[in-house]
Parts: structure tokens; C-alpha cells; sequence
């Protein structure tokens, strides 16, 4: 008797956590979005020539490149920081001191992105620039008309 209560029992709680499990419709309104992911389906709907996709390209990959010893710097002054604050007497002007360069690194970090940003924006035309404003899913009905009308 005790077997099969005991399989019972196993198999409600399988099937009650399943039941509990939210499921989400990826295109359901309520989906949350990925900035990233909507950005690179803009830019997939822009038209970009063969041209603007490589000089965006090179500045993305020149922003990565600069990002990647700044992110290991934070890295190396995070720990650095761990250490201080473990130590028996913690130095708080250096505490303070690693906090404020770990901003700065990070600033850096922001403003990278923001100067490819900006050389990204140079390189689209008016109209492109203007479509990457727009919602997504307007951009999406704007195809469909275009490519109806052809």
C-alpha cells in the first residue's frame, strides 16, 4: 500500500508543478521584449546596403574591442575591492577609491557604446533614420504594404 501511495503522490506533484508553471506565448503583447533582439530586427528591416552593413559592423566590432579590457579592469578592481573589504580594517579612503574607478571604468564603458551609437547613426540615411524610431510592428506593416504594392 505504501508503493503506490507513495507513486500517487510523485506523480500529483509532477503534474501540479507542471500545471503550476507559467507558460509564455513569445508572441503574446505581454512577452517581454529584448531591447537588443528589437534593435537587430530594425536594422534587419532597414534595407542597409552592402556598404553601410560593413561600416556599421566595423564600428561594433571597434566597440567591442575597446569595451573588453575596460570590462576586465572592472573585473581585476573588483576584486581588489572584495579583498579591502574583507580585511580585518578596512581602508575606506581606498574602498572609495577603487568604488570611484570602477565608475569611471564604467562610464567609459557607456560612452563607447554611445560614440558607436552616434557613428551608427552618421552612417544611415535620413529615412533609415527615421524607420529605427518607429515601433517595430509599424515597420512590419509598412513592408507588407510595400511589398503588396510590387
Amino acid at each position: 500500500m505504501k508503493p503506490f501511495t507513495l507513486g500517487l503522490l510523485s506523480i500529483f506533484m509532477i503534474v501540479s508543478t507542471g500545471v503550476a508553471q507559467k507558460c509564455i506565448n513569445p508572441m503574446s503583447e505581454s512577452y517581454p521584449r529584448e531591447p537588443r533582439f528589437e534593435m537587430a530586427k530594425k536594422f534587419e528591416m532597414l534595407d542597409l546596403t552592402k556598404e553601410q552593413r560593413e561600416e556599421i559592423e566595423n564600428a561594433r566590432v571597434e566597440m567591442r574591442k575597446k569595451i573588453i579590457p575596460l570590462r576586465a579592469e572592472i573585473e581585476l578592481k573588483q576584486i581588489d575591492l572584495e579583498n579591502e573589504m574583507r580585511a580585518d580594517e578596512p581602508n575606506r579612503t581606498k574602498i572609495m577609491k577603487i568604488t570611484e574607478e570602477i565608475s569611471n571604468l564604467k562610464l567609459k564603458i557607456q560612452q563607447t557604446r554611445i560614440d558607436q551609437m552616434l557613428k551608427t547613426h552618421s552612417i544611415l540615411t535620413p529615412d533609415q533614420r527615421e524607420q529605427l524610431q518607429r515601433p517595430i510592428h509599424k515597420i512590419i506593416k509598412k513592408r507588407e504594404v510595400k511589398f503588396r504594392e510590387d
